[in-house]
């Protein structure tokens, strides 16, 4: 008794650890590319405004959308790739593509901005394929709800990280900022301008999201491969290439990934408005010109959510049973509707795609409103990554891998036609768009959950009739022997 709790307790001990490692390998990389895209369109408008022909003004949205693009592409062979290498070598891949986005800004150039935005995208796919495989192989039926809620919410304090690094270099730049505002006001009559973005700022910026970034690359290096005993799904898979493309076909035809598509799709247009669209709304709102601080107190809000979601559901998954299915996804859904009208309370209507001096509908943000509504982004955020993690883990235990590749080609969808039609939408859009589309995904979630529970139950009762026939076999025969 005493050598199984102690077998049961190092299992666990080298589980926490591989989950850690992959944990921190994801707060790397994400480090950079979560507070980068806070600030990116801002960023682009700021290198356009100084040099119309380098980039155009909005290469910030075009630049995600064609990452998305790539992300898409390369979702339908990283299962595949998956089978073909392993999971730590496709995390090792994924970030070595991650650290080449921020170097580009070292010498901005608009070819190189869009190959490596790409190159972003493919990273992303293999990143999040191998996240799956690797935390399926780390993780046993038991521990998978609380190991994706650890792992989601401590690897998105990457938001409070990058959120201290913003406001570390706005501070040691901030002389820059007065001088750039003040040449721009001379410049259109003094009617006031956005916050803009130097280019000593943006070289510090990232540079160190660069550097960030390729720890990663070393920390995925170093990731223990050995799977955990009784994981619900190993790594040693003989799957060759081709088959693997097969079962991706399937998994893409099955009735259980169509029921399951809006959910993946509104967490990419989700994740597109928070990363992306509101924080740029808050730059661009010209009110807001003097509160350098604002994508730092934003990423910081949003880390800060995201952390404290991912404990509740990691704690309360372990107390109630399927918490991180239907009432996950029931909060998520809430908070995200929630987090769209106060945004369209305290944003100008047209700031998502240009500077506006137009009044909000209710009142200006300030530091502590935009730092709660973050806080109200980052835990609905957390709610739909979490869910998604879950019911793909559980809805097709056979198809795993496919399983997150195919969630993840409905997201980056939806992130990609968010993107690409941004210019031209208003924050009506959004704000109408995705409570709608909160509202059909619950629907045909609980759907899903409810079946793939029913299933559970079958298994489960299968198992438990198959190990009562084999011990009485076993019985039988000593009974002959006697």
């Amino acid at each position: 008794m005493d050598s199984s709790k102690s077998s049961t307790g190092t299992s666990r001990r080298f589980e926490l650890l591989c989950i850690m490692m992959l944990t921190f390998g994801q707060l790397c990389i994400m480090t950079g590319y979560d507070s980068q895209s806070f600030i990116l369109e801002s960023v682009i408008h700021s290198i356009h405004e100084r040099d119309p022909e380098r980039i155009s003004a909005f290469a910030g949205y075009y630049g995600q959308a064609v990452c998305y693009l790539a992300y898409v592409t390369t979702c339908l062979f990283s299962p595949s790739f998956l089978y073909a290498t392993s999971a730590k070598t496709t995390l090792l891949i994924s970030s070595i593509c991650f650290t080449s986005f921020p170097l580009g800004f070292l010498f901005t150039n608009s070819y190189y901005y869009y190959f490596s935005s790409a190159l972003n995208g493919v990273g992303f796919a293999l990143y999040y394929t191998g996240n799956g495989g690797y935390i399926t192989s780390h993780s046993t039926r038991q521990t998978i709800e609380s190991n994706v809620s650890l792992s989601w919410s401590f690897g998105c304090c990457c938001m409070i990280v990058g959120s201290v690094i913003m406001a570390v270099i706005t501070t040691v730049t901030q002389d820059q900022i007065p001088q750039l505002i003040d040449a721009v006001n001379v410049t259109i009559g003094g009617h006031g301008v956005e916050r803009r973005f130097g280019d000593g700022e943006i070289y510090l910026l990232f540079s160190v999201f660069a550097a960030i970034s390729s720890m990663a690359i070393f920390t995925f290096m170093l990731m223990p491969s050995q799977d955990v005993s009784n994981c619900i799904e190993p790594s040693d898979k003989v799957v060759s290439f081709k088959d693997g493309m097969k079962l991706m076909a399937e998994t893409l035809k099955s009735s259980k990934m169509f029921k399951l598509a809006p959910t993946f799709l509104l967490t990419g247009m989700y994740t597109a408005f928070w990363v992306s669209i509101y924080p740029t709304s808050l730059t661009f709102n010209m009110h807001n010109s003097k509160m350098i601080y604002l994508p730092a107190i934003y990423g910081f809000g949003v880390g800060v959510g995201e952390t404290i979601m991912g404990i509740i559901i990691s704690t309360l998954s372990k107390r109630i049973k399927d918490f991180g299915l239907k009432p996950t996804m029931l909060i998520g859904s809430v908070l995200t509707t929630v987090f769209c009208f106060v945004a369209l309370l305290s944003t100008p209507f047209d700031a998502t795609v240009t500077p506006s001096h137009e009044q909000p509908l209710l009142f200006q943000p300030s530091q502590v409103t935009v730092f709660l509504i973050a806080i109200i982004g980052g835990m609905s955020d957390c709610c739909l990554c979490s869910v998604r993690s879950v019911i793909c883990a559980l809805a097709m235990p056979k198809r795993r891998a496919q399983a997150f590749s195919v969630s993840k080609i409905y997201q980056s969808l939806g992130s990609c036609f968010i993107f690409f039609l941004s210019p031209f939408l208003n924050l009506y859009h959004y704000v109408i768009g995705i409570p709608l589309l909160c509202v059909l995904s619950c629907i045909l979630f609980f759907r899903q959950a409810r079946q793939t529970q029913v299933m559970e139950r079958k298994l489960t009762q299968e198992l438990e009739e198959s190990e009562k026939r084999r011990m009485a076999k076993e019985l039988e025969a000593q009974m002959q022997k006697i």
